[in-house]
């Protein structure tokens, strides 16, 4: 998607210098503009070092069917780390002071980085 962009982008850059640009130039960038879906990542690592390991995840990605899907048993990713390196772009870091899980031994959930695509 983002390659399609640039390619329009730069196609009605150099139309616009030859004085060729039209209209109808500048609705197909905006079509794809338009077109856009954000992803949701969340990703529950086990610290808040974005190389540490994940302890749970969830996906929400609006261009998939409704129907409930079970997570798989494999990460999408080894780490937070990994999925920026993948094109993910984080908004959220954990807080975990936010959270009180002394008494719970999953206190890893505190360490919720929630990261998002365009598509």
């Amino acid at each position: 998607m983002k390659s399609a962009l640039n390619e329009w982008l730069n196609d009605c850059i150099n139309k616009l210098k030859a004085g060729e640009l039209t209209e109808i130039d500048l609705n197909r960038v905006v079509d794809v503009l338009k077109s856009e879906k954000q992803i949701i990542l969340y990703l529950y690592s086990k610290s808040t070092n974005l190389r540490s390991p994940l302890g749970a995840w969830a996906l929400y990605d609006p261009t998939a069917p409704d129907d409930p899907v079970l997570p798989s048993q494999d990460p999408p990713y080894a780490s937070v780390l990994d999925a920026v390196r993948d094109g993910w772009k984080i908004v959220q870091f954990p807080r975990p002071e936010l959270y009180s899980f002394s008494d719970v031994e999953n206190a890893y959930l505190n360490f919720e980085f929630i990261l998002e695509k365009t598509v």
